[in-house]
């Protein structure tokens, strides 16, 4: 008999016994979802639906995904609900952003030939798909907003305000932040 099986003290770690529930705690450790990495306050997805280019708090844009299949729903034809898609192991209501800001549907291309699909969360288990037509960019940095732009006027309740991003070549665009409170609360109301 060797020294090291006689004394426990002396014990090879390996040739212990293990503890009782070890396997337990360790198999509910590797089992828990890690932690969401935190999301930077001052991020803004920037993005285009039809000649409008908009812009939104990183901190609700939860994913952009490529074209998703819209699942229609029978008697909500015409309405902001186009219908459900599948995304991620979970089934989220796909909503038309261009119908809720009344954009003429001649301009837009995303509820047609959807270039990408905007995943918005509003809360935790709470998302919303939406059909965009592209995704321009992140703006890492705050930036000032200003009034909306006078052209919209007419939709003022939709935006916080608006800012100008150099374009290069001596072109400036003009990005309008939406009001990403409004937005949800209009999406709840209209898919009532």
């Amino acid at each position: 008999m060797s020294p090291s099986a006689s004394d426990p003290q002396r014990a090879n770690l390996f040739d212990r016994p293990l503890p009782l529930g070890y396997r337990d705690e360790i198999s509910g450790l590797i089992s828990e979802r890690p932690a969401d990495p935190p999301r930077r306050e001052g991020s803004t997805l920037l993005f285009q639906l039809g000649e409008l280019r908009l812009a939104l708090p990183m901190r609700v844009a939860a994913a952009v995904a490529p074209v998703l299949h819209i699942a229609r729903v029978p008697h909500r034809s015409g309405t902001v609900l186009l219908g459900l898609v599948a995304f991620h192991g979970d089934i989220l209501p796909c909503c038309s952003l261009a119908r809720l800001l009344d954009i003429p549907q001649e301009q837009v291309k995303s509820e047609t030939a959807t270039a990408r699909t905007l995943v918005l969360e509003e809360s935790p288990g709470r998302r919303w798909a939406m059909p965009i037509d592209g995704v321009i960019g992140v703006r890492v940095a705050d930036h000032q907003v200003s009034e909306p732009a006078a052209a919209l006027t007419a939709n003022s309740k939709w935006f916080r305000g608006s800012f100008n991003e150099d374009a290069g070549s001596d072109k400036s665009w003009t990005y309008h932040v939406l009001d990403h409170e409004v937005l949800f609360r209009q999406l709840n109301l209209a898919t009532a």
